[in-house]
């Protein structure tokens, strides 16, 4: 193991002669719950799957290291030590540590100058734009910028949560739990037939309970998330040619849905209580319907028109899809009852998420349905997906069962609380009358701004300034004459920012204005 000084040994850090290679290639971060030697552990196997480090030369010395990073030799030994037993690197006898070939997928055949601009050449290949062109999944669809948290100071990102509000310390606990010995040996198991059934008990008695809905564990299955569950009720309940009727304005990528599933859609329109109830709906095989939530207006249909949509539905033989998205949020102690909580005959397939309550990107959703149902999804999720990651499905278990999630979601609808009304009152202030708080909570506030106005070149005005806001214009089926509406979120903008954001937004819609 060499100790040569760092203007000696090629290769190394601060190597005269030629331009460092390792150079601000490992930080460490003296404030992280991780060690400082996994840190370097682990930022050098990075590098090293990377390709990022010269094969044939060998990697810094431990002293070498140690003085750059200005850490202990023993700090620095233990992680090379911990690179070779888990072969990324080698030790050759007075030469160092050099990275082990056979990490490396295909150590030999790194693509020289020559090679690399012959790939990048035209040359008579498939024309894929032109093969998708009648036949494409990327359809218009709601989707945030994933750097908008660090990229806008005003953003009013809807269907995210606050990091700084999550409460890692537990989360963490659950997460070191569900690794333990017995629980790897699960992962091992094949659970294309069944979920984790603690997931499964806690969601009834923990979140389904508190919506009305009763379920056997035989009547509920754990998703990729709410849209995987949508996409199976869709794909179940319908086929090419048949008639979904969908909220107008509605959730995009139902539509989507349909559509690729050759589905034939029906916008129905909803007022102030949710999708009317009309002779529009009959001809219909399945509802797609939002009642707790309507998305986007965020208004909430009354008990009796709940029950009078049960009514037609069962009369006329047709299903309907219940999407119960952040019905967690709720401001009532005592929240509405769910569609599903009132079906007594069976042709309600209700869909939830935790995604706008825990983290989306868990990607944890369920389907609540009558049990032959719920058989048929999960026959038809196994051909997908085969079925959700099982550490994810346990970690969110205890996370459950141990009353975090509990605690968690009471201080989101507090702090919710908090910044909905702040941003009423910024909204009452610079538009009067054109938004209403939810009534049931969530998360987001549906503005319509004047008529004249046009939504996207509002957001391409105010980005400038640090604001971030989705459109509305197309949820509807007249998108043309209906882009003066947006979608406001307030589950990760600071309460102080919110007047500032929506000044912003109000000063720039005068120029905002097509045509």
């Amino acid at each position: 193991m060499s100790s040569a000084a760092p203007d000696s040994q090629p290769g190394a850090v601060g190597y005269r002669g030629e331009a460092p290679v390792y150079e601000n290639m490992i930080a460490i971060d003296r404030e992280s719950p991780e060690s400082i030697q996994k840190q370097i552990r682990r930022q050098i196997a990075i590098g090293i799957v990377n390709r990022q480090y010269p094969l044939h030369r060998p990697l810094p010395s431990i002293r070498q290291l140690s003085t750059e990073l200005k850490v202990s030799v023993t700090t620095v030994a233990l992680a090379y030590d911990g690179l070779k037993q888990d072969g990324f690197v080698e030790s050759r006898n007075r030469s160092g540590f050099f990275i082990n070939p056979d990490v490396l997928t295909d150590p030999g055949h790194a693509l020289t100058p020559d090679a690399t601009a012959e790939l990048a050449a035209p040359r008579d290949r498939i024309d894929y734009r032109a093969f998708f062109r009648d036949r494409s999944f990327d359809l218009q669809h709601v989707a945030k910028p994933a750097d908008c948290l660090v990229r806008y100071r005003y953003p009013f990102v809807c269907g995210l949560i606050d990091p700084s509000l999550f409460p890692i310390q537990s989360w963490r606990e659950c997460v070191r739990d569900s690794v333990n010995v017995v629980e790897v040996r699960n992962w091992a198991a094949d659970y294309s037939n069944t979920d984790d059934q603690m997931l499964i008990e806690q969601l009834i008695q923990r979140v389904l309970s508190k919506r009305g809905i009763v379920a056997h564990p035989d009547e509920v299955l754990v998703t990729v998330g709410g849209q995987q569950a949508l996409y199976l009720a869709i794909r179940l309940l319908l086929s090419p040619g048949e008639i979904i009727g969908v909220e107008d304005p509605g959730y995009p990528d139902a539509i989507n849905m349909a559509s690729m599933e050759r589905v034939r859609v029906r916008r129905l329109p909803v007022d102030r209580d949710g999708l009317v109830l009309s002779d529009a709906l009959n001809d219909c095989k399945c509802l797609f319907v939002t009642p707790t939530h309507q998305f986007p207006t965020t208004v909430t249909m009354p008990l009796d028109r709940k029950l009078e949509l049960l009514e037609i539905t069962k009369r006329n033989g047709q299903f309907v899809i219940e999407d119960d998205y952040e019905s967690d949020i709720s401001f009532d102690l005592t929240p509405p009852q769910a569609l599903k909580g009132l079906d007594g005959w069976g042709n309600v397939i209700y869909i939830g998420t935790l995604s706008k309550s825990l983290m989306p990107g868990l990607r944890i959703g369920y389907l609540v349905a009558d049990r032959e149902f719920i058989r048929e999804a999960r026959a038809l999720r196994h051909h997908l997906i085969r079925h959700p990651p099982v550490n994810n499905q346990r970690s969110v278990a205890l996370f459950l069962q141990r009353g975090y999630f509990d605690r968690f979601v009471a201080n989101l609808t507090k702090i919710y609380r908090q910044r909905c009304a702040a941003m009423h009152d910024a909204l009452e202030f610079h538009f009067p009358g054109a938004s209403a708080k939810p009534e049931y909570g969530g998360a987001i506030i549906w503005l319509r701004l004047p008529e004249e106005s046009d939504a996207d070149i509002l957001r391409d005005l105010v980005e400038a300034d640090g604001v971030f806001f989705e459109t509305g214009g197309f949820t509807f089926s007249d998108e043309k004459n209906n882009r003066n509406h947006i979608r406001l979120g307030y589950s990760v903008i600071g309460e102080s920012l919110i007047s500032e954001g929506i000044e912003k937004i109000a000063k720039a819609v005068p120029q905002a204005h097509s045509g």
